[in-house]
């Protein structure tokens, strides 16, 4: 296959707007006299003499490396695919024999040449073999036909060319849509398809399964930003054909029945700061909603640079030049595209194609299959809402002329490490992460609107407390409970009566009946009396059954009772909990330092042990004291490899403290842990105020602050876009403000930063735990944090403002 697309590579240098594979196995019918063979037909602009003779004839000879090497396209403007001769090759692997017919642009003449490749085997010289090349004059426009016989293994083609219903397309599409792509003739150059003259179409499957998707994402990247487009049709939110009734009776009513008009609503309404933040608004059919980002290739964290130009010390961040892509989501919820003849034949074809593909100017490059990471960051769990690679499929476009520095390996098993690859990687995995958050939000987000539509209509405000939840439970048992052991009274009343009036109506009938005749009741009377009472017998289990229930459901009070209790414990629990977390995260950044700080001393006392022996100064206590002193630092490193972040939170006295005093200690302290880096700390006192707390809680609020502004600010350093970092605090009572003038706060995250497990941060770097952390400790003072309205000149928020009145004390 890799032969046949090497070939085809071919025509798209030639600047071709079509080519037609046709193979012929020479096996379709008993009676077919055609010899197996492979032709390849295009309409480039033909080869003359001179460049069969350079590309045909001469090992490794390349005009199109010389072209990528000078920069120069074709008149199509076309980078050269081809490099090495691989088109060649490939007509040798595919057969024994090639015939190559071309007719030159601009020119009224054809060329013909056939090589058979057996003739070299028996040779001792490459000269000894004779080719003969035919011209001939021809009115035909220009273009070249390739036609390859004596094939090897004709019976294989035969084979992978046969369509099976149970897969929805043959082996051939399937491996042809791995290496041409599949998805639309925009690039320029169409390919067709004949095998034994049955036309096999490579773009309308795709395109129908694409048109199924309930998700759809664009990808465009150009001039250093990734601007990504998700529409979601109402289907996203269909339950799956094993759903449960109810879900599927709630989707009707709360979706189907008004377009998703009261679902969005609902969204702008309770759901404000995460729609702009998701840039969500309606969209037009066949999707309801839309949402927008972008990533800025300089705000990845740890951008890779480009470092190739060594003369100079400024590094850029290495740009891996525009592409584009799509990325489509299919559920197989409901139904199936027309053009396939069931469910399990279109979830078998989109298996065959599900995955991410990259192409180059339309030609598969072999990547790895799970590639993007799909299947790594999935979960088994129900509550996973993120893109499931047997339900994903797409392509991401690159080009040869703006890609270049995407250098594909010469095995063509995927790309180089190179520092524009990883970047390339890195704003995929941006992308990822968007199509998580933006998927979990409004899954989770329906989930919660169809909560609170069954809970407001059980007459309860769907924003209550567990506690009145809980107290709204307990009234509505109670009232359930009297008023079914009143209806019940009632009803034993009345089914005792019912059944007396029965018996007594059938022992006067029955004497009725003995007093004129002699013979015994009618039978269907005394079946109706029978069934009567059955029917009594019946009302009187049933009415026991329902009492039993009543009386059950009177004892679950003291369930209700330790659901209560559970609460408040939890809630305490949880308040205990966060102390801890906080100075887990506080050990380990402190930890971090000190391992640097006795790192240092084992390096320097090392160096002054060999200074010492260099100038042959021998003084025995000297010697013992930087003895002790590497012992020291490498009993001090072992500790810290034990650290463990899960250590109990000591409560330390609280104490009446100056919060201007209190921020100079903070600054002085970091500004000596920066000592080599470049970052700065000032601090700006307005109005001083006096506050009652644990010194320890107050520093870890503002070490979780400083240390997050600390992490961001080198990376823009490190990429040039900040020089001279500096963190801000200004006290101006009751609030402390504390900024920077790095990049500021993601407009993606600006709804959720203070949530638990929201980070930009690379995998490892960060948890997304610090700000939530934040938030929980000034909680327990009745202190908040807030982003402050103000944005910088990147037109995003910057200023996390304290307000600690919670905690403040008159001098």
């Amino acid at each position: 296959m890799q032969a046949l697309i090497e070939l085809v590579k071919n025509a798209y240098d030639a600047d071709a707007t079509w080519a037609e594979i046709t193979i012929d196995t020479g096996l379709a019918g008993a009676h077919s006299k055609k010899p197996p063979s492979i032709t390849l037909t295009d309409n480039g602009t033909g080869m003359t003499i001179e460049e069969i003779r350079r590309g045909w004839l001469t090992i490794s000879n390349s005009v199109k490396r010389e072209m990528k090497a000078r920069g120069i396209s074709t008149e199509r403007g076309r980078t050269p695919l081809g490099d090495k001769g691989l088109g060649r090759l490939g007509a040798q692997r595919l057969g024994d024999v090639v015939t190559i017919i071309t007719r030159p642009k601009g020119g009224n003449v054809e060329h013909e040449l056939t090589i058979d490749w057996r003739e070299f085997q028996s040779k001792s010289s490459l000269n000894e073999v004779d080719l003969t090349l035919l011209s001939r004059p021809t009115s035909k426009s220009h273009g070249t036909t390739l036609t390859i016989t004596q094939l090897r293994e004709p019976e294989q083609w035969r084979s992978v060319a046969k369509s099976d219903a149970s897969e929805g397309a043959s082996a051939l599409q399937k491996d042809l849509s791995v290496m041409i792509s599949p998805y639309g003739d925009e690039r320029g150059l169409k390919i067709l398809l004949k095998v034994d003259e049955e036309r096999i179409d490579l773009y309308e499957l795709p395109t129908r399964v694409r048109r199924a998707a309930e998700l759809r994402y664009l990808l465009t990247y150009t001039n250093g930003v990734l601007d990504i487009v998700v529409e979601a049709s109402l289907n996203y939110w269909a339950p799956q054909d094993r759903a449960k009734a109810d879900d599927r009776v709630a989707f009707d009513a709360l979706m189907q029945s008004d377009s998703g008009a009261q679902f969005l609503q609902w969204l702008q309404m309770r759901r404000q700061k995460q729609m702009e933040a998701f840039g969500c608004q309606s969209a037009e059919a066949p999707y309801f909603l839309r949402a927008h980002r972008e990533v800025r290739l300089i705000d990845l964290d740890n951008v890779a640079l480009d470092r190739a130009n060594s003369a100079t010390q400024e590094a850029n961040p290495a740009d891996p030049g525009s592409f584009n892509g799509e990325v489509d989501y299919v559920t197989l919820g409901q139904g199936h595209p027309e053009v396939f003849g069931s469910r399990s034949e279109f979830r078998t074809y989109l298996r065959s194609l599900a995955g991410v593909r990259v192409y180059r100017d339309g030609f598969g490059v072999r990547m790895d299959e799970d590639w993007v990471g799909l299947r790594k960051s999935q979960t088994s769990g129900s509550s996973f809402y993120g893109l499931r690679p047997e339900n994903t499929l797409g392509f991401i476009d690159i080009s040869a002329r703006d890609n270049g520095q995407l250098v594909e390996t010469t095995d063509r098993e995927g790309f180089a490490d190179t520092p524009h690859y990883r970047n390339f990687m890195a704003l995929l995995q941006a992308w990822r992460a968007f199509s998580e958050q933006f998927q979990t939000f409004i899954r989770r987000s329906y989930n919660e609107y169809r909560q609170e539509n069954a809970v407001s209509s059980a007459g309860v405000d769907p924003e209550s407390s567990a506690e009145v939840l809980i107290q709204h439970v307990e009234d509505t048992r109670r009232r359930t409970v009297v008023t079914a052991k009143q209806q019940l009274k009632v009803l034993r009343e009345d089914a005792t009566a019912t059944a007396r009036g029965h018996e007594r109506v059938a022992s006067e009938l029955d004497a009725s009946q003995r007093s004129l005749f002699s013979d015994s009741i009618d039978p269907a009377i005394e079946r109706e009396l029978s069934d009567l009472r059955a029917a009594d017998k019946r009302t009187g289990e049933s009415v026991a059954q329902i009492e039993a229930l009543v009386e059950s459901l009177d004892s679950e009070q003291a369930v209700l009772d330790v659901l209560k209790s559970q609460s408040e414990q939890l809630r305490s629990q949880l308040a205990q909990t966060w102390e801890t977390v906080s100075l887990g995260l506080t050990a380990e950044a402190v930890s971090h330092e000190v391992a640097h700080v006795a790192e240092g001393i084992s390096v320097r006392s090392a160096q002054l042990r060999r200074y010492l022996a260099e100038a042959e100064i021998s003084d025995r206590r000297i010697a013992s004291y930087l003895q002790y002193i590497q012992a020291a630092s490498s009993a001090l490193k072992r500790q810290l490899a034990h650290l463990n972040p899960s250590l109990r939170y000591m409560r330390e006295r609280r104490e009446r403290i100056s919060v201007a005093a209190f921020c100079q200690d903070v600054a002085e302290y970091h500004s000596e842990r920066w000592d080599k880096k470049p970052i700065s700390l000032e601090v700006a006192i307005e109005r001083d105020f006096n506050v009652e707390v644990n010194r320890g809680k107050l520093t870890q609020v503002f070490d979780n602050l400083i240390l997050n502004s600390e992490y961001w600010l080198l990376q823009d350093h490190r990429v040039g876009a900040q020089q001279n970092p500096v963190i801000n605090i200004t006290v101006n009572a009751p609030t402390v403000t504390i900024s920077d003038n790095g990049r500021g706060v993601d407009r993606s995250v600006e709804a959720t930063l203070f949530e638990p497990f929201v980070s930009l941060k690379k995998r490892g770097e960060g948890r997304g735990l610090g700000l939530y952390v934040v938030t929980q400790l000034l909680d327990s003072e009745a202190c908040t944090i807030e982003l402050s309205p103000e944005r910088n000149a990147n037109g995003r928020l910057f200023q996390f403002r304290v307000h600690l009145g919670g905690m403040r004390v008159e001098a």
